[in-house]
């Protein structure tokens, strides 16, 4: 999740009057896409004799970072689910300006070509005119929660033209609002209507390091477009405007009240942060009215593997176009032993009519505790800090509401990379305060080491800053505050994450008095953590445990051959159990595919393990 605008909030103290510009600036490279890369050394198989068939479906709401390599020949656009305002289902594809290896393109104020997303090829050649009319349609969005296109900036649509070996520019968007989802329905001319017909979008940045404000690293991503629900097929155009479809739009959110996560060991002690409804957001795109929809969830221990299913719910809905419905949510996030971490995914999923495209009526997250309390997702859309004159000394603070006795053993922050590793020389001491009616009171702890930003490379983003062991901060059952005070002038650039608003509990200090920055910048998450333990955690890897494994299968629904595809590891055993858990098919060394076509209609559930024993799981419908 990388986006980039210009934030920045000026605040003048009573007494004196300060340059305190808190700011937030944008992203030089993808850490999402970095860090799957060095935990997935690119070896996929290859796919080149890949041909697709109408008709075609794409919604990007399958696993993964990178679009499907059954499906796509490119690894430029970023799947996510993200960046998009109220997309057409969950996941969308993202063209910006950040390219497949999570680094920004050499960026001028001249409009360059940047990502892509094209297919494979297909074959057309039974269809003639004008006896069939092929029709591709899709969604797309200008902006997002992204940076928004300039004037000069666009989004491309060209096809492939196999007798000319020629790509042409069919359609182009040139935008610069941040809009909603638009729709663009387009007949396929006759004459590519040929064996090895392609699409592919396109979209074109453009920024000068000269038009940058906020200082040095900030040249960063920009125009931003997201894409969704493509399809193609002999479909009229009503077919195309009204969809058979119901499809979930967003992730489990906010499942524990303010808090990502919370030290392991802390949760049984904190129920009274759990929620007690889950929200579903979920997108009609048949446009009637909807009978009998069924919504529930399920809760599973990654670490025991236990699975619950709750109760399911029925409702008819009035026609709309986006629903919202709160479900009681009655499923505790409990730790059943005193094992040192522990993950708990939760998916919520709709029960929708047979005939209706299935991959997109679930959706889920998993929650990771390990030792630290934690407001941020792990991905950062934006860098914050304080620079200006006389901002060195300046204290930036952050409150944590903690729920079982423990030590405060260290700090763990997420830095971002600059241009030139710019901030990598600036210094800052870490600090705790007491809390004093909900803002910062005595000061209780102050760093005699001056510490300096560290990145994180791969899958450790997050760097532990220790407090001196010697040092005993016992926190009771209240809230207490940690941050910095910087040593220089100069922004330090910390993550910022806009997908939880946790700006209430940031402040800083610039001239004698504590500042909350309140409705003047943008809401959002400081990206720093408070670790809680005995002395082993402070020398402990703060990383966030995330499946490395990335496999795909398609097509799905499959009627016949479902096919199977391992990025970067192999598959021992694979093991495909009904909704009653029995075992109904079972497959060895690293399957290409398996035949389902014995299965009858309905969901499976794909279990396979890798050569590295680990268990991935997948959801298949079968329908002939």
């Amino acid at each position: 999740m990388i986006r980039i605008r210009y934030i920045i909030l000026v605040l003048f103290s009573i007494t004196v009057t300060n340059l305190a510009a808190q700011s937030l600036q944008g992203l030089t490279e993808n850490r999402v896409i970095k860090k799957y890369l060095s935990d997935n050394p690119l070896r996929l198989k290859s796919s080149s004799a890949l041909l697709l068939n109408l008709p075609f479906l794409e919604d990007f709401s399958g696993p993964g970072i990178f679009p499907n390599p059954g499906k796509w020949s490119d690894r430029f656009a970023f799947i996510n689910t993200s960046f998009a305002e109220e997309p057409v289902s969950v996941g969308v594809a993202t063209l910006d300006a950040i390219d497949e290896n999570g680094n920004v393109y050499a960026l001028t104020d001249h409009p360059a070509s940047s990502d892509m997303l094209t297919s494979f090829p297909f074959d057309l050649s039974s269809y003639s005119q004008p006896g069939d009319t092929v029709r591709l349609s899709f969604f797309y969005q200008a902006g997002g929660k992204g940076e928004v296109p300039e004037m000069m900036d666009s989004l491309l649509l060209e096809f492939y033209l196999p007798g000319e070996n020629q790509w042409n520019k069919i359609w182009f968007s040139i935008l610069d609002t941040a809009t909603p989802f638009q729709q663009v329905i387009l007949k396929i001319p006759g004459q590519y209507y040929q064996n090895g017909f392609r699409f592919r979008f396109r979209n074109y940045t453009s920024l000068s390091a000269d038009e940058v404000d906020g200082g040095k690293g900030a040249l960063s991503n920009v125009d931003c477009w997201n894409i969704d629900y493509i399809m193609m097929n002999t479909l009229p155009a009503s077919g195309h405007e009204i969809i058979q479809d119901i499809a979930m739009m967003d992730p489990p959110r906010y499942l524990m009240d303010f808090y990502e996560s919370i030290p392991w060991l802390h949760l049984n002690e904190a129920q009274s942060i759990t929620r007690n409804y889950l929200h579903y957001v979920f997108r009609n795109l048949e446009k009637k009215e909807i009978e009998n929809l069924g919504r529930s969830y399920y809760t599973r221990n990654l670490n025991t593997g236990y699975t619950e299913f709750a109760e399911e719910f029925y409702d008819d809905f009035v026609q709309e176009d986006i629903i919202r419905r709160n479900d009681p949510f009655m499923a505790p996030f409990t730790r059943p032993d005193d094992s040192d971490e522990g993950s708990i995914e939760v998916g919520g999923y709709l029960i929708t009519p047979e005939g209706q495209f299935k991959q997109n009526d679930t959706s889920r997250t998993t929650l990771y505790y390990k030792d630290y309390y934690a407001y941020d997702d792990g991905s950062p859309e934006y860098g914050f800090g304080i620079s200006g004159p006389s901002m060195a000394g300046a204290l930036l603070a952050y409150r944590f509401r903690i729920y079982k006795t423990d030590t405060l053993r260290a700090l763990d922050i997420y830095f971002n990379k600059t241009r030139d590793n710019y901030n990598a020389s600036l210094g800052f001491h870490l600090c705790v305060w007491d809390d004093d009616d909900g803002k910062p009171g005595e000061l209780l702890y102050m760093s005699s080491e001056e510490f300096k930003p560290e990145f994180g490379s791969g899958s450790s983003d997050f760097k532990r800053y220790a407090i001196d062991p010697e040092t005993e901060l016992i926190v009771s059952d209240t809230s207490i505050f940690i941050g910095w005070k910087q040593v220089s002038e100069e922004f330090l650039n910390v993550g910022y994450d806009v997908n939880r608003n946790n700006l209430d509990k940031t402040f800083v200090n610039t001239s004698g008095e504590w500042y909350n920055p309140g409705n003047s910048i943008l809401p959002g998450s400081l990206m720093i953590r408070a670790v809680f333990g005995n002395k082993d955690v402070i020398t402990g890897d703060s990383e966030t445990p995330v499946d490395p494994l990335e496999v795909t299968l398609f097509p799905n629904p499959a009627s016949e051959k479902l096919n199977v595809r391992a990025n970067g590891f192999s598959i021992a055993r694979l093991y495909v159990y009904d909704i009653y858990g029995r075992m109904v098919l079972q497959a060895r060394d690293d399957p290409e595919f398996i035949d389902v076509s014995g299965l009858l209609p309905g969901i499976y559930q794909v279990k396979m393990i890798s050569d590295r024993e680990t268990a991935i799981t997948r959801k298949i419908v079968v329908s002939h």
